[in-house]
């Protein structure tokens, strides 16, 4: 599953769900999975002083291209 690959290339546990809103929910009462990451702190999201790391942006450059890796093979 995606999940699972996510799970295999950031080292980090899926979660099953969040408490915060997102179009996933929309995706998934259509029939589809949905998975919800990106860079950074959800408890830094959507404040007047929002920000992420660069560090969390290389992250998610390295999860992408991981990511894309895997679909081409």
């Amino acid at each position: 599953s995606l999940a699972a690959l996510l799970a295999e290339l950031t080292g980090e546990a899926p979660l099953a769900a969040v408490s915060y809103g997102t179009e996933a929910g929309l995706y998934q009462a259509a029939g589809f999975d949905a998975i919800i990451c990106g860079p950074g702190d959800i408890g830094r999201a959507h404040k007047p002083d929002e920000y992420i790391l660069a560090s969390e942006l290389a992250a998610c450059q390295r999860l992408i291209e991981a990511l894309g890796a895997h679909c081409a093979a």
